[in-house]
């Protein structure tokens, strides 16, 4: 439970570099219950296979986060990154 928590960081940085994230908007919600809404989701989206993947031990299945967070009642908004 400690290791997914230290890696959360590590992860949420790691999709920083993609060239297209997701934001989640929520009316009334606070960012520390959206927090713990985006870190729940990720525990539940992660996937068993890492074949492949250097220096990273949890796959996230993006799929399965959006629908986690949109369950909690948040609306995903595309955003595009200028890299």
């Amino acid at each position: 439970m400690m290791m997914i928590l230290l890696l959360v960081p590590l992860l949420i940085a790691l999709t920083a570099c993609a060239t297209e994230q997701i934001a989640f908007e929520k009316l009334g919600v606070s960012s520390g219950d959206r927090q713990r809404d985006e870190n729940a989701c990720l525990r539940a989206s992660i996937g068993g296979e890492t074949s492949g993947q250097l220096l990273a031990p949890y796959r996230i299945d993006r799929d399965a986060f959006i629908r986690c967070m949109e369950a909690r009642g948040y609306t995903a908004k595309s955003q595009r990154s200028a890299r």
